[in-house]
């Protein structure tokens, strides 16, 4: 899971307590999950932050797979909704383009899809 601080992760575990109540009496659970994204984006973005802060090169693949896995979270939140997911697919390309080079990203991932 994404890194938050604790008050964060809490407010996200209690978004999931209600969604998973909110399924089982079939009610409406879009404005509870697109606050669990925001909640990740905001993660995100801390991340990001601290990471420059403490000197990190954004180049770094650990930095690069950590990203990935937070655009990957977001983009399972966003399908369970039906939220279009493309914003994350193309958030997921630019961190391999940055950490792996263009050249790379073709070789390695794109042949792959």
């Amino acid at each position: 899971m994404i890194k938050m601080n604790n008050a964060a992760e809490s407010f996200f575990n209690r978004l999931q307590q209600q969604i998973e109540k909110a399924e089982l009496e079939n009610k409406p659970i879009q404005g509870l999950v697109k606050q669990q994204i925001k909640l990740l984006q905001e993660a995100h973005d801390e991340f990001i932050s601290t990471a420059k802060s403490k000197g990190y090169d954004l180049l770094n693949p650990q930095v690069g797979e950590i990203e990935i896995r937070q655009y990957s979270a977001m983009k399972q939140l966003a399908q369970k909704i039906g939220l279009p997911v493309e914003e994350y697919d193309e958030l997921i390309k630019s961190v391999k383009i940055r950490v792996f080079g263009e050249e790379n990203y073709k070789r390695f991932f794109e042949n792959n899809k």
